[in-house]
């Protein structure tokens, strides 16, 4: 069995050692880190921590996917009891009081738990005091007799008007009006005097329940709200995005992979089209009749390669098809292209998904990616879509169009057939590769001679986008 915990500001990492040796211990997690995890059933995932602002927050549905394939995923303390208490029905496991207030709706806004922290480097040593520990040390020192309710109903408006990255005691001390100052005083001189850090304690008790093996940290079972629709597009295309494998030193994500299996295998026009086809004809990919059976649908729907709709996805030169061959194309591209963010592996042709082809596509990724930051001048900040890393469009469709044996105006439609909407989303695709195949030329990928086992994809179903 397998841990991982997700943790920062709440709790310093070698606590983690001591209360739960042996787990992988990660920074706090951000949209799309759960779908890098290599976990199975008998693991467990315990978050803790999560980014709020600098990146988009983990998602609902990465939870329940690994709940749906039975890993048990428990949270405490601040993101982990966010998302705990969203998802408990759905068996999410959650633990400790910061849980409890916001399962039953006490608590309902997540800044509560939000903090200012310092980078990793430092430990993500907290710089402001969350709300949430706040209100239970208030809540204890009403337990004590040092405050009554209405008083401390006083101090936690006042704590909550401050904005979370200035939230402090000294803030709350502070920023107290002249009629609560006295309040403030005696509930901090009691705090001084009582510390707690409700957060913390939340965490402590999380992986202290992972060490000893409590049964309330279990997987999802029948006695949870059944996990419906789970498989979409978006998750799809998130795990295409974030799924991969570490390949000589750099994380290869699977829509990487899927980039090169469509941009640089030479049998991939074939098998796309072949593919879409099959997917709109409900047959088997390797059904001789594919073409014909898909031919049938089109004309059930009325669909044609004349006329405006199918002129849009014929080039000038193409027009002069026949019907049967222009009707073809039209589905192919209407039915089987792309923007590159949508790009998930399951659009690629079944026969090009073998474990051979999609390490050596994998492959292909990690040196260019070597060569980009080697040998190309190198750009700073995030790559946008539409962005550039180092090539010039000219550049791009140059290399490619040379590679591909047809001429510049031809360029659009050899990206159609391969499966990309557009040439902006066959540029993004293209350009980390261009180094490569300046270098190289054309990878030695495999040929596909037989249909043979395809690397699973979980979740994924064969559907044209």
């Amino acid at each position: 069995m397998t841990d991982v915990v997700f943790i920062g500001p709440s709790l310093p990492a070698d606590e983690v050692d001591r209360l739960l040796p042996h787990a992988v211990v990660l920074p706090p997690v951000a949209h799309g880190d759960l779908l890098r995890l290599d976990v199975a059933p008998g693991d467990r995932v315990l978050i803790i921590d999560g980014f709020f602002l600098q990146h988009p927050p983990v998602r609902h549905r990465e939870i329940l996917d690994l709940l749906d394939r039975g890993v048990t995923v428990a949270g405490a303390a601040s993101m982990g009891a966010l998302r705990g208490a969203e998802l408990w029905p759905f068996g999410m496991r959650g633990v400790g009081e910061v849980f409890q207030l916001y399962r039953d709706g006490v608590v309902t806004g997540d800044d509560e738990v939000a903090v200012v922290h310092g980078p990793a480097e430092e430990g993500h040593r907290t710089l402001s005091e969350p709300l949430v520990n706040i209100r239970i040390a208030l809540r204890r020192a009403v337990a004590a007799g040092v405050l009554t309710e209405a008083e401390a109903a006083m101090l936690l408006d006042i704590g909550r008007e401050l904005p979370f990255r200035r939230r402090s005691y000294r803030a709350l001390e502070r920023t107290a009006p002249p009629e609560a100052a006295a309040v403030a005083d005696r509930f901090l001189t009691w705090r001084r005097r009582h510390p707690w850090d409700a957060k913390g304690a939340d965490a402590r008790l999380l992986l202290s329940m992972a060490a000893d093996n409590a049964p309330e940290l279990c997987p999802a079972h029948a006695g949870d709200e059944p996990i419906d629709n789970l498989h979409t597009r978006f998750l799809d295309t998130w795990r295409s995005r974030f799924a991969g494998k570490p390949v000589g030193g750099h994380w290869v994500s699977d829509r990487e992979a899927a980039a090169v299996l469509m941009l640089l295998h030479p049998e991939s026009p074939a098998w796309h089209r072949r593919g879409v086809l099959a997917g709109l004809a409900e047959v088997d990919i390797a059904d001789p009749t594919v073409e014909e059976r898909a031919r049938e649908v089109a004309r059930g729907r009325g669909l044609t390669g004349t006329g405006p709709s199918g002129w849009d996805w014929l080039t000038d030169r193409e027009r002069d098809l026949d019907d049967h061959e222009a009707v073809l194309r039209v589905l192919v591209r209407a039915f089987g292209t792309t923007p590159y963010r949508s790009l998930a592996l399951w659009m690629v042709a079944s026969p090009l998904r073998t474990p051979a082809l999609l390490a050596a596509a994998r492959q292909v990724v990690a040196t260019a990616a070597s060569l980009n930051e080697t040998l190309v001048p190198r750009t700073t900040g995030h790559r946008r879509p539409g962005g550039r890393l180092h090539f010039r469009t000219e550049v791009i469709d140059r290399c490619f169009a040379e590679l591909w044996g047809c001429t510049a105006d031809g360029l659009e439609a050899a990206a159609w057939d391969r499966g990309f909407v557009s040439l902006a989303a066959f540029r993004y695709a293209a350009e980390p590769l261009v180094a490569y195949v300046k270098a190289f030329g054309a990878p030695p990928l495999p040929a596909v001679t037989e249909r043979v086992q395809e690397e699973p994809l979980a979740g994924s179903a064969a559907r044209v986008g």
